[in-house]
């Protein structure tokens, strides 16, 4: 009995190590750079990192790993939008296309009725990964993994760029975007 218990543990502990590295498999760029750790009680191994590629060019990242006693208030990426905007004072932040593929969303704005950008957002239960591209270049590698025939029509427009430095982590003591969830003791 205790050899099948054992067995049974271990392939839930390499499944589930195997979940978590996969969760980054199509982001090989993020694992290139150096990285920020971002610490809350709520949030395990979270990281921001700014990146300068030489073949995609400057991109934000910040990849949250949420404790599963720990749940989100709203919805993540209104709440990234929302601190991006804020943060840089930003007069307008429009979305003007929106591509959704598998646990991805691809968004292009407008920022200031004047520049471009583009978000690249991974999610899954527990963890999810935000990338900010300013050139629109590895947005575009990403979303061809998806559609083939797909062609940007706003990379030739003018650009946003920034060096923002922001993290849902950082900010969540202040704006309790995830909290951990509390077990009703008269539930039973």
């Amino acid at each position: 009995m205790g050899k099948y218990f054992f067995i049974i543990a271990l392939s839930f502990l390499i499944n589930g190590c195997t979940f978590a590295n996969n969760f980054n498999d199509k982001v090989e760029v993020i694992t290139k750079n150096n990285k920020k750790s971002t610490f809350d009680s709520c949030a395990n191994f979270s990281y921001i990192s700014n990146i300068n590629d030489k073949d995609y060019g400057v991109l934000f990242s910040e990849y949250i790993n949420l404790d599963g006693s720990c749940s989100w208030n709203g919805l993540q990426r209104g709440y990234f939008e929302y601190l991006f905007k804020t943060t840089l004072k930003l007069k307008s932040f429009k979305i003007i296309e929106r591509k959704d593929f598998n646990n991805y969303e691809f968004t292009t704005y407008l920022i200031d009725d004047k520049y471009y950008m583009n978000l690249i957002y991974k999610y899954s239960t527990y963890e999810d990964l935000f990338i900010i591209d300013y050139d629109g270049k590895y947005f575009t590698k990403l979303i061809k993994e998806f559609d083939k025939n797909y062609e940007s029509v706003y990379l030739d427009k003018e650009r946003f760029s920034n060096n923002y430095t922001n993290s849902l982590v950082k900010m969540n003591f202040i704006n309790s975007y995830f909290s951990r969830q509390r077990e009703n003791i008269f539930e039973k």
